[in-house]
């Protein structure tokens, strides 16, 4: 049963199909339309259209990973700092304009699904690093999602009381210093490029401006990597995101916040790994849960 599917973050919108085997046979990238949500919900029609005129066998039903938070029963995005969104339908224009049914879902869920799928675990954790950080768990094989889609949301837990101003409107959560947009901002306060990257890279050079905001982000890599651990109790915890996957200090945080476990330190090492379908996981797990709505 061929799929459809989008992954829409706060700086790329991805589009793909997927066959009947779960092989992807066409993908395309281009930058999110974030001015206001007519003109991503205009993005993903024509994204889509595209699509269906690639497709050599009509896909049967949509998977649409976004960042935010999302409502799968009415395919409302209730919030969603990343992309400007606010109580948004994203689903029925899509169904209206498109002809398929439409399966929403967070990004980190949909790639903590695809991740969890691939290395057969039932106790998974997912943390995304990119524009902004989120959070998904697969527990005992199930996709956690909770009542709103909000579940495991660690990005927006508070680190820092009064601490720095997030784009969600709260002051001191773990995205305001770990998120790609946030490293930016301090990158150009601090005289650097604008750009996580970039500051990163510079920090590695040895250039003083860039250190508070790389010693704070990895400080919060640390704590939030303990915090998920404590929280959830997964087998493997897995590192995606355009800046986690970029930064190899992330990765190698990560780990070492926890080897030993936290918790136990005569427990066996959580493996911590880059996640296996790098930028393409949230594009897959919307597959696997879209192809799920054709029984």
């Amino acid at each position: 049963m061929n799929v459809l599917t989008f992954d829409v973050g706060g700086t790329n919108l991805r589009s793909a199909l997927f066959d009947a085997h779960g092989e992807l046979s066409s993908r395309r990238e281009a930058p999110t339309p974030t001015s206001d949500s007519v003109a991503l919900i205009a993005g993903l029609i024509a994204e889509g259209r595209t699509q269906l005129e690639l497709a050599s066998e009509a896909p049967r039903a949509i998977g649409l990973a976004m960042a935010g938070y999302t409502h799968t029963a009415s395919g409302r995005v209730y919030d969603s700092p990343s992309l400007g969104l606010h109580d948004t339908l994203i689903g029925p224009p899509l169904t209206e304009a498109l002809g398929l049914p439409v399966r929403l879902v967070n990004d980190v869920n949909a790639a903590a699904w695809a991740e969890a799928d691939s290395a057969g675990a039932h106790n998974l954790m997912a943390l995304f690093v990119g524009t902004g950080v989120g959070t998904g768990f697969v527990s005992n094989g199930t996709l956690v999602e909770g009542h709103r889609g909000m579940a495991a949301e660690g990005g927006h837990v508070i680190w820092r009381d009064g601490g720095l101003a997030c784009d969600c409107g709260l002051r001191g959560c773990y995205q305001a210093y770990l998120g790609g947009n946030a490293l930016a901002r301090r990158a150009a306060q601090a005289g650097l490029e604008a750009d996580a990257a970039a500051l990163f890279a510079a920090h590695r050079a040895g250039d003083g401006r860039a250190a508070p905001a790389v010693t704070d982000a990895l400080a919060a890599m640390d704590a939030l990597c303990r915090m998920l651990v404590t929280l959830f109790d997964p087998e493997r915890l897995v590192i995606a995101g355009g800046v986690g996957l970029n930064s190899p200090e992330l990765l190698d945080t990560a780990r070492r916040a926890l080897d030993p476990h936290p918790l136990a330190a005569q427990a066996e090492p959580i493996p911590v790994s880059a996640a296996i379908h790098g930028t393409d996981a949230g594009l897959r797990g919307a597959a696997l849960l879209a192809r799920a709505l054709l029984g």
